[in-house]
């Protein structure tokens, strides 16, 4: 690459998901977009992604879900990498520097490198995240709306599922007040997908889903 490059001003024109799964891609897609009043949705840039990364550690850290030292914080700060295998979507709010990044979510389908518990028929989203300094915005509930009008958009889509840790008792308000419901049956540990836990723990995580 000439190193004249190295510095050139991001194409923010540049459809981000281009080289994902057709189905992921922005095309037909509205954007951006918002269901809750001060918050806009729209697809992560890569000049976003450092503060994808550091709101989402801060997110699970501060909330007590995950020790700082876990290995699974490297995975958490790769926000490229997911970026290639998934959508991954911001949303931003306004404060007195400007607009920020204040919270991101990972869309994904099944059979496709991010999908944990998604079947056929079901659009999956990942590490739902709000900067702990910007929540009570309706920033996580905007990116949950965003992701069920996507879901709605697809065709053969017709569910909306998630997995979460056991621990986020607040988040679990946030699904269930959306029309997500719990399905015990489907709850899962890392060992049933032949997946060693980063911490030697290896807990329960539950699974939710919302029929379209």
């Amino acid at each position: 690459m000439p190193h004249d490059d190295l510095h050139a001003p991001a194409d923010l024109t540049a459809d981000p998901t281009a080289d994902l799964h057709p189905a992921l891609r922005s095309a037909g897609w509205p954007q951006p977009s918002s269901r809750v009043e001060g918050v806009t949705v729209r697809d992560a840039r890569e000049s976003d992604h450092e503060a994808i990364a550091h709101l989402t550690v801060n997110s699970y850290v501060d909330g007590g879900h995950i020790d700082p030292a876990d290995e699974y914080i490297e995975h958490l700060q790769d926000v490229a990498h997911r970026a290639r295998q998934a959508r991954v979507l911001v949303g931003e709010v306004e404060t007195e520097a400007g607009a920020v990044v204040a919270g991101s979510v990972v869309l994904t389908l099944p059979g496709m490198p991010m999908s944990e518990t998604a079947r056929e028929g079901e659009l999956e989203f990942r590490m739902l995240a709000v900067d702990p300094g910007v929540q009570r915005r309706g920033v996580a509930r905007a990116l949950v709306r965003a992701t069920i009008d996507r879901a709605e958009q697809l065709e053969g889509v017709d569910a909306v599922v998630l997995t979460t840790m056991m621990t986020m008792a607040g988040a679990h308000r946030l699904y269930e007040t959306e029309g997500f419901v719990r399905v015990p049956e489907r709850d899962w540990r890392l060992s049933d997908i032949g997946q060693q836990p980063t911490d030697g723990d290896d807990p329960l995580y539950w699974v939710y889903r919302r029929i379209l």
